[in-house]
């Protein structure tokens, strides 16, 4: 659980690295991503002494520029995409790691409450085989248990050998 929980916490630090990367609303990379902004008023200025054919020339070059800053946009747009795809391949790779583990702790906390079942179960047939000696001298060799249809296979195998290891029993009847 806490390799779950750093996992999650990292995963939640890259997150916001990459928000303050990507984060637009600054408009800090504006002028890198697109250019400084023209006011009007330098585009008239730029016009100015100018005749049909260096009008045309100037629009040619304003074009150019754009081009080349869409050019850069779109190097930029795909890089965000790539990037994009990555993270989305990491978050997939963690819900599959988290969703193994959720099944791994599933299975562990099944088999922990069927260990402290069995557990119980034994120290009753142990303490009642103490009370037994302690109270009537008595010894018990056979084990017998009426409704074996609760129990797993494990059950069977742990009062076969360990509890008739221990309690010296020569027998187990499961009815």
């Amino acid at each position: 659980m806490n390799r779950h929980r750093d996992m999650v916490a990292n995963l939640r630090t890259k997150v916001n690295q990459m928000a303050s990367t990507l984060n637009m609303s600054n408009f800090a990379n504006r002028d890198s991503l697109l250019g400084p902004e023209i006011k009007p008023a330098d585009a008239m200025r730029r016009t100015e002494g100018l005749d049909n054919h260096g009008i045309v020339g100037l629009q040619w070059q304003i074009m150019k520029e754009q081009d080349e800053g869409l050019e850069k946009l779109e190097e930029t747009v795909t890089s965000t995409k790539h990037i994009a795809l990555a993270v989305n391949e990491e978050l997939d790779l963690h819900i599959r790691l988290i969703d193994d583990l959720d099944q791994h702790v599933d299975v562990t906390d099944s088999r922990l409450r069927a260990n402290s079942h069995y557990f119980a179960i034994i120290e009753q047939i142990a303490e009642g085989n103490m009370w037994l000696n302690d109270n009537i001298g008595v010894v018990p060799k056979n084990s017998w248990a009426i409704d074996p249809f609760g129990y797993s296979a494990t059950m069977a195998y742990l009062s076969a050998v360990w509890v008739s290891r221990t309690c010296l029993f020569r027998g187990l009847i499961m009815r």
